[in-house]
């Protein structure tokens, strides 16, 4: 910024020290009391004193043009503006005034450090700002110093004279010196104006100010007058400082530097487009046009040729063209640094794709006995990668290890030799499970020399460091290896016994110090079991068998409940031709796989390429292969007409369910499954019993019990073994082998409901090329004939997969990042090609992730039932059409035609066309979605099940089953009872009147007693809503959520109506809603007290609704819009509603834009009966306007923290060019899976590594996700603790369940684990986190090299850490609304 400082009317009573009266004169003053030599000299040489302005140039950027002086009239008028600072004695006013452009005569170019180069004097009592020195040219440095001084460098020394022409850093710490000479003011002034008029400064000679201001502050004789020296006299007269300027810098230029600075810096300054405003207004003539004249004259006419002659737009060009080729040069620089980085991570990523890609293979190949197609598999790569250097070479010993257990396996000890000889050649270093194969391949064979043959390998492993113990404990084993290699082992030492390392059980968290082991007080909860009387161990033991057959089948079948039990003439018909057909297809369907195989085979057997598709096609049976593509039909039939996944997802999920299938025949034939049962029982028998696992008193959980089950049961089979799950390619070309069967050889008679028409085969799937924003999409679609027939046979069930339903029993705990049952369900939802997440996971220390496991687990263990009276009464709307108030789907066909009819021209009609058949494939999509949730909880509504949770890459956990959960919709949530029942209590009956009350989402402002008292003085339509629900008074529909507040009437009904309500056993869940939770954690963070006390964190007497205020801050904005006449304000009137907002609001704080914001406002005008249809899109961007300003009003302090979490994540994808990671508080890695779209990747590399981060995606994400990790581990805090203290806890996500007499117990648990959470130093670990993995090192930043700023600004931004309020976080524990 250019700033124009200007004092005027200096004090009148202050001279260096010297105290006046205002109307002493300074010639009355003694030269004695002035201790400045400098102004001695010209006091002596004034005539007379006045007020002057003293103008003090600041800057640190510099003039843009140069142009001749004699266009200055030209511009007078033109105006800009700077600041001006006016001087009195007692106050300083700062104003803005017009400044006159620029001169260009007198550019001048200044450093860039805060004290610029037109310091005159110091007029203010702060010292200047200290400013780095920057190394310049010594030799240079000592010359001008001598040109100014005349004296050696010894003799220089700075003088303390603070009067002169300051031109230095050194700091001036007083304020005293004032000047009233005009004489001393032209002097000067003139000095400097000349030095800018004939010199460029450049910034390297930064330190010629130190020079400047000692040739400046020579000592004048104050009893000679130069003016009476005699002509004669030997002594030189002490020169002011215009001639010391011009004698150095006119009289005697430095050419060669004057010429760059022209040549290299002065284009640069006039490209950048910077200029001094404030350079023509100190040249101004009319304040010079009284400079002594016999000084030295400057000649304007001359000094314009001058500057002409320098042929500034030459220099402009060359300047141009020079920085042109830097940047071409250092942009060709970047981009071969870039591609050799791409061509590293390729060639790391192919690698790793190899080695992965030969394991599976391998070990596919030693599964179906196809051992020496393996051994020619692993020798075409070796003798490629030998012949080729740029392939990549067989590098991991699990390869080698994956052929030598197959030979192992059939005691092929010369292979397995061979083996180990290639093992030597290509370096590879065999680990315990290499010789654990070569002792089981000796122990295979026939051999009488084993003993001598075991002790030669013997030896071997001991020179790697391994020991006996190591081959058993270090191992994995299937089926009867572990026997073998034990036996092999106790030929050595026939008393040998395994001594097998006990798995870690105890956390590493200092957030749960309180709940290890060795705290039993804390820890009884786990001692009581969340099925106690739900179920006997047979009935559980049962149930753990049918959900393994369940698992194995890999679908289940439920009853369709939009299909009428009685069938007619007409649906039997139909039934028996589909039938037919299906039968027709099956024969079909086994001819072609049959058919397709050989001609696959025999392509294999010519092929010269070493992994061909046909084993993967042996690996099941052909009725498999049958059964799989009919479920694929029937999923293509059930489909939306308006969408469909592409085809190649289709290829991709029927691989990987050909996958799932051969893993589940592996357990079988490796024993692993018969372990799975064995284990899985025990673990039953615990679930129920909570029985001692090693004879001590110490309560475990259900991952700790598991392990020690393990632990305790190592024979035979491990339950851990490696797995090598096939490539996505190889799956891919399995689907699609499987439907080019489907698509070529799956036929139906189009002519099928016409009964003369002759049969005419057609094929019953067809493409279609669907536009999909600018691509397009294939997808495949049911012949219209194939739809029709399966709607005219109304089939009577439908099949799900099994991974997507509720288990029939407690699942099994998870204990790492692998699943432990037989269906493959992932940990972490992330898609396919993201493996990042997944490494990091595999590379955390295993106790590192125990408490999100076990938060997951306590998830997982909790039983349910249906709530069957809610069930069958959605059952009956949905039969009888459905209801949209009710958030029951109407079918599509009940949207009708006549909608377009009315249409006033051909175009509207299209446009009402289009816009019908939208409606009506949402309907189609929203009915099935019903159709399903509501088939699936029909079939459990006589049983318990259990919900299987895993999480999102950020740890917020979800249900695996996506139709049955706790996290769907209010219709969903209603159909969910707890499956265990507690008494009520007093306390439990209270919270579920005042639960009643909260679902209405009326009260939101009211006190929990006002909440109880409204529900006590309703409570006629309570039992009336209970009573008649669809013929009554109907109160449960005004609410928010309908549903669960007709469930919570009903199981009020039932308490109120029993002998004694407070021992009603309630199954019923109440819920505790965080108010705004991320808000909660970002006011936590940066311990904002208005804020805290916005979002309930303060303990207040009333809750504050941030949703209410914020709808009362825009209808407040709506009311003055209105009345100004703007046309959405009146529209809305009525409408600003809490609802309407309230997502918008919600999700603020997670990133959303206000394109998202303006969409979520729409759907809820949209939902609002009597709001007109037309207005919504305008009014929704009105509205989304208005809720914006209205947040910016109530929070402030959330921005700072957010800004943070933004630049740091912007330096980090742009600077540092890596995804941002970070570890939650609990210890879970989090790396956020944003990446820049570029050209598809290979198929045999890790695809998320071979790309760069997106970095707007990335800095956009990051905030939001980062308060979701919080969020989590809160909630999982909570689960835990609840779970040590034996109550039944659910979460959907900062909504919290629990029993209504368990509500108090919860509350305590959630604020005291939310005070800890953010008691801990949460944005300093995430900086010191961020710092060591993103940080570069000083070396880097002070070598210079390119993009040396940038890492030091990525240090820099790293550790600026925001600033934290005053908020006690404490007082979280006596807040009444903070989870209400």
């Amino acid at each position: 910024m250019h700033r124009l400082l200007s004092a005027k009317n200096l004090c009148h009573n202050k001279l260096h020290g010297v105290t006046l009266t205002a109307n002493s004169s300074l010639n009355n003053i003694s030269f004695s009391h002035i201790k400045c030599s400098f102004c001695r000299k010209v006091l002596l040489n004034s005539p007379n004193t006045e007020n002057q302005f003293l103008t003090r140039h600041q800057s640190t950027r510099t003039a843009n043009a140069l142009k001749s002086l004699k266009k200055k009239s030209k511009h007078k008028n033109h105006k800009k503006y700077g600041e001006l600072l006016q001087v009195n004695e007692s106050s300083m006013t700062e104003l803005q005034v017009s400044i006159s452009k620029f001169n260009a005569a007198h550019l001048s170019k200044l450093a860039s450090s805060p004290v610029s180069l037109g310091q005159l004097h110091q007029l203010t009592t702060t010292p200047n700002k200290k400013t780095n020195n920057i190394e310049v040219d010594k030799e240079l440095l000592q010359t001008v110093r001598e040109k100014i001084l005349k004296k050696p460098v010894s003799e220089i020394k700075l003088e303390d004279d603070k009067c002169a022409l300051i031109f230095t850093h050194h700091k001036i710490t007083t304020l005293e010196e004032r000047f009233k000479t005009k004489q001393y003011i032209d002097m000067v002034k003139e000095s400097y104006y000349n030095f800018r008029k004939e010199t460029i400064y450049d910034q390297r000679l930064q330190d010629l100010r130190y020079a400047i201001n000692e040739g400046l502050n020579q000592e004048f004789d104050l009893n000679t007058d130069p003016k009476f020296v005699p002509k004669d006299s030997k002594e030189p007269l002490l020169k002011h400082p215009h001639a010391v300027f011009k004698e150095l810098f006119i009289d005697n230029q430095l050419e060669s530097y004057e010429q760059e600075l022209m040549i290299n810096h002065l284009s640069n300054l006039q490209l950048q487009g910077l200029s001094h405003s404030a350079i023509e207004e100190i040249c101004d003539e009319t304040i010079h046009h009284d400079i002594n004249e016999t000084k030295e004259e400057f000649n304007i006419d001359s000094e314009v040729s001058r500057i002409k002659s320098l042929n500034i737009k030459k220099a402009q060009q060359v300047l141009k063209q020079k920085k042109k080729k830097l940047r071409e040069k250092r942009r060709a620089t970047q981009e071969a640094n870039m591609k050799q980085d791409t061509r590293e991570l390729e060639r790391k990523g192919k690698e790793e794709a190899l080695q992965r890609m030969l394991t599976s293979h391998l070990q596919l190949l030693c599964s179906l006995d196809m051992i020496s197609e393996g051994r020619q598999v692993l020798q075409h790569y070796r003798k490629r990668s030998a012949r080729v250097p740029e392939h990549p070479k067989v590098s991991s010993v699990k390869v080698y290890n994956t052929l030598l257990q197959g030979y192992a396996s059939s005691g092929h000890l010369d292979n397995a030799k061979e083996l180990i000889s290639f093992m030597s050649e290509d370096k590879i270093e065999p680990n315990e499970q290499s010789f654990a194969a070569i002792f089981e391949c000796v122990e295979r064979t026939d051999l009488n020399n084993k003993k001598s043959l075991l002790g030669y390998y013997y030896r071997e492993m001991e020179n790697k460091g391994f020991t006996l113990n190591d081959l058993l404990d270090k191992t994995k084993f299937v089926s009867d290896q572990r026997e073998i290699v034990l036996k092999a082992v106790r030929r050595l030492e026939p008393d040998f016994v395994p001594q097998y390392t006990p798995p870690p059980l105890d956390y590493n968290c200092p957030l749960l110090e309180k709940l290890k082991l060795d705290n039993v007080h804390n820890r009884k909860g786990l001692l009581s079991s969340p099925a106690s009387g739900l179920l006997t161990l047979e009935e559980l033991k049962a149930k753990g068998r049918e959900q393994l057959e369940l698992e194995m089948n890999g679908e289940i079948e439920v009853q369709n409940i939009s299909v009428q039990n009685k069938e007619s003439k007409d649906v039997e018909v139909y039934r028996q031709k589909l039938q037919a057909a299906e039968a027709e297809w099956r024969a079909a369907m086994r001819e072609a796989l049959l058919r397709n195989t050989g001609t696959l085979r025999a392509r294999s057997n010519a092929s010269h390429c070493a992994i061909t598709l046909y084993p993967y096609l042996k690996v099941l049976s052909v009725d498999d292969f049958v059964n799989l593509m009919m479920s694929e039909i029937n999923k293509l039939v059930d489909g939306s007409d308006s969408y469909s996944p592409t085809l190649k997802l289709l290829q991709r999920d029927l691989g990987t369910q050909v996958y799932n299938r051969y893993q589940i025949e592996q357990y079988k034939r490796n024993g692993v499954l018969k372990k799975i049962e064995q284990i899985y029982e025990k673990y039953c028998k615990w679930y129920l019993e909570r029985h001692s696992l090693d004879g001590t008193s110490t309560p475990y959980n259900s991952r700790q019990a598991w392990q020690i089950f393990v632990h305790q049961n190592r024979e035979g089979a491990c339950l851990d073994v490696e797995e090598a799950p096939w490539p996505m390619e190889i799956r891919q070309n399995i689907g699609k082998f499987l439907y080019n069967i489907i698509i070529n050889d799956v036929k139906i008679d189009v002519n099928m409901f016409k009964p003369k028409a002759k049969v005419k085969k057609l094929p019953a799937v067809y493409k279609v090329h669907r536009p999909w924003g600018r691509l397009v999409r294939l997808e495949l679609k049911p012949h219209p004939t194939l739809s029709r027939l399966c709607a005219a046979a109304a089939r009577p069930a439908l099949r799900m997969r099994a991974a997507l339903v509720p288990t029939c029993a407690p699942p099994p705990p998870w204990c790492d990042a692998s699943p432990c049952l037989l269906t493959a369900t992932p940990l972490v939802r992330m898609p396919f090609y993201v493996t990042g997440q997944m490494k990091r996971l595999e590379e955390a220390p295993p106790d590192s992730l125990y408490p999100v496991l076990d938060s997951l687990n306590q998830l997982g263990e909790v039983p349910w039932v249906i709530n069957q009276p809610i069930l069958d009464l959605q059952l009956k709307v949905f039969r009888s059409g459905g209801d949209k108030k009710l958030d029951i789907p109407p079918p599509a066909s009940s949207l009708e035609a006549s909608q377009c009819a009315g249409a006033a021209d051909a175009a509207s009609a299209l446009r009402a066309r289009v816009a019908l058949n939208r409606a009506r494939a949402d309907m189609h999509s929203l009915w099935c979605d019903a159709l399903y949730k509501l088939s699936l909880a029909n079939h459990y509504r006589e049983t318990t099940f259990w919900l299987p949770h895993n999480m999102d890459f950020r740890g917020r956990v979800y249900a695996v089953g996506p139709h049955v959960s706790a996290l769907g919709a209010d219709a969903a949530r209603a159909l969910l009872r707890l499956a265990r029942t507690r008494p009520l209590r007093v306390r439990g009956l209270r919270w579920l009147k005042v639960h009643a009350i909260n679902l209405t989402g009326t009260h939101k402002r009211s006190t929990v007693d006002e909440r109880l008292a409204y529900a006590d003085s309703i409570m006629d339509k309570i039992l009336d809503s209970a009573d008649n629900p669809l013929d009554g008074e109907g109160w449960w529909k005004e609410s928010e959520e309908p549903w669960q507040t007709l469930a919570c009437c009903m199981e009020i009904a039932n308490a109120v109506r029993s002998p004694n309500p407070e021992e009603y056993e309630c199954g019923f869940p109440v819920h505790q809603d965080g108010s705004c939770n991320g808000l909660q954690h970002y006011a936590a963070l940066g311990g904002d007290a208005a804020g805290a006390a916005a979002v309930n964190l303060a303990p207040l007497a009333a809750p504050q609704d941030v949703y209410s205020e914020v709808a009362a801050l825009v209808e407040n904005m709506r009311k003055r819009d209105a009345a100004a006449g703007v046309p959405a304000a009146v529209v809305l009137e009525d409408f600003v509603r809490r609802k309407v907002i309230k997502q918008t609001v919600m999700t603020t704080v997670y990133g959303v834009t206000k394109f998202g914001a303006r969409l979520q406002i729409a759907k809820q005008l949209k939902d609002i009966e009597e709001f007109p249809k037309e207005h919504v899109w305008s009014c929704s961007q009105y509205l989304t306007a208005r809720t914006f300003d209205s947040l910016r009003e109530m929070f402030t302090s959330t921005k700072l923290i957010q800004d943070w979490f933004t630049d740091c994540a912007k330096v980090i994808s742009g600077v540092c060019g890596e995804s941002v990671e970070w570890v939650t508080p609990l210890g879970l890695p989090v790396l956020q899976p944003y990446f820049r779209r570029t050209t598809p990747a290979p198929a045999t590399s890790v695809l998320d590594l071979n790309q760069r981060p997106c970095t707007m995606k990335q800095r956009n994400a990051f905030p939001p996700n980062f308060i979701h990790s919080l969020d989590s581990s809160h909630m999982m805090l909570t689960s835990l603790h609840c779970e040590a203290a034996a109550v039944s806890f659910v979460s959907v996500h900062d909504c919290f369940w629990t029993h209504p007499d368990t509500v108090d117990v919860m509350n305590q648990i959630c604020r005291e684990q939310f005070v800890a959470l953010h008691s801990q130093p949460i944005l300093e670990n995430l900086s010191d986190f961020l710092l060591k993995r993103y940080s570069y090192p000083e070396s880097e930043i002070e070598d210079g090299s390119v993009g040396a700023a940038n890492k030091k600004r990525v240090n820099s931004l790293l550790q600026k850490v925001p600033e934290k309020g005053d908020f006690d976080i404490n007082s979280v524990l006596k807040s009444v609304y903070f989870f209400s």
